[in-house]
């Protein structure tokens, strides 16, 4: 029977009419289901944006971690640094061979020239040039570049400041007319050296070990530019364990007593 002149469908043709209209229609949201239900599902397939994600992720992390671990060892080296006694001039105290830290810190210097350029209210006045903690004082062992050979690094105890009158009569030495109490030295020369003044930004400096020892008595005095630090304490062997010929480790901020 015919309706509107025309002929009804077949079974068949209505089946591939509904497929052709479900193939063509939109997938619906497959919210909460599993990726097996999913069109085009392959096993093992993982999505390339959550991978890159964690890619970068993980890049930034590594990249923070080495960026902390460069801004640790620059301010461990610009604090402390090991130094090596070479030779018998500030023995009894101080042997060949021992290991000491020094301490960098100490005598930092800052220039409040430069400094005023970026925080306005930092004043230079007279001597823009200023030690951060403090400047170097009789009795301190410290560490230093050769005057006549920067190459070198030489360790002596500080006996003479800026503006101080150093003489030496017969081994003992005076400091502005006043004779020093010098426990560390076991050995004394017999000599003598006229008295002089330690110049503006120098040192004079002497070994322990007074008859064996190249000091400011043969060379002259050590520039502030040339010290390096404070000898600390001793770490290596164990069993010199303890103070560099100081009694206490000075932070500048804090002493701490050693042994």
């Amino acid at each position: 029977m015919a309706f509107f002149g025309g002929a009804s469908p077949g079974p068949d043709q209505d089946k591939q009419e509904r497929a052709e209209e479900a193939a063509s229609a939109p997938l619906p949201a497959a919210v909460g289901q599993p990726p097996e239900a999913l069109p085009g599902y392959e096993p093992g397939a993982v999505p390339s944006s959550s991978a890159v994600r964690r890619a970068r992720r993980l890049g930034w992390e590594v990249a923070q971690t080495l960026l902390l671990a460069a801004l640790i060892f620059f301010a461990v080296r610009a604090m402390a640094q090991n130094f090596r006694v070479e030779g018998s001039s500030m023995e009894p105290g101080l042997h060949s061979g021992q290991l000491l830290l020094v301490n960098k810190a100490i005598y930092l210097r800052i220039n409040l020239k430069t400094l005023s350029k970026y925080l306005p209210f930092v004043h230079p006045g007279d001597q823009p040039v200023r030690f951060l903690f403090r400047p170097p004082r009789r009795g301190d062992v410290i560490v230093f570049r050769f005057p006549q050979d920067p190459s070198r690094d030489f360790i002596k105890r500080v006996i003479g400041v800026p503006g101080d009158e150093v003489e030496v009569r017969s081994g003992q030495v005076f400091v502005n007319g006043v004779a020093l109490d010098e426990p560390y030295v076991t050995s004394r020369a017999e000599y003598s050296m006229p008295r002089q003044v330690v110049p503006e930004g120098q040192y004079f400096v002497l070994g322990d070990n007074r008859s064996n020892s190249y000091d400011s008595r043969a060379w002259g005095t050590v520039p502030e530019a040339n010290i390096i630090g404070q000898a600390m304490f001793s770490y290596w062997p164990l069993s010199d364990f303890g103070g560099a010929g100081n009694r206490n480790i000075d932070l500048g901020f804090a002493r701490l007593p050693l042994p």
